[in-house]
């Protein structure tokens, strides 16, 4: 994924009104639940605060796809990496 498809899609789903929870899936398998808006990205980098693991931090070359989670299966509890 390009850095311009990256942010663009990121910016997408991050300022979507209403807010859905979503999912970064990594080319390793690992999978990054993001459920909040609250994401700094640019330039083909992006991070957040995870109250789990504390800064969770991924780029444009590690990404497979992004997709929408149903909104009651997702707290700010369950943010950050998945199938480490």
């Amino acid at each position: 994924m390009t850095e311009e498809e990256f942010d663009q899609t990121l910016r997408s789903f991050v300022k979507r009104r209403p807010f859905f929870p979503f999912e970064v899936e990594l080319l390793d398998g690992r999978r990054i639940v993001i459920a909040n808006r609250h994401v700094a990205f640019g330039g083909g980098v992006a991070g957040f605060l995870s109250r789990k693991e504390g800064l969770v931090d991924f780029n444009n070359e590690e990404v497979r796809s992004f997709k929408y989670l149903s909104p009651e299966t997702v707290d700010d509890d369950s943010a950050g990496l998945v199938g480490c």
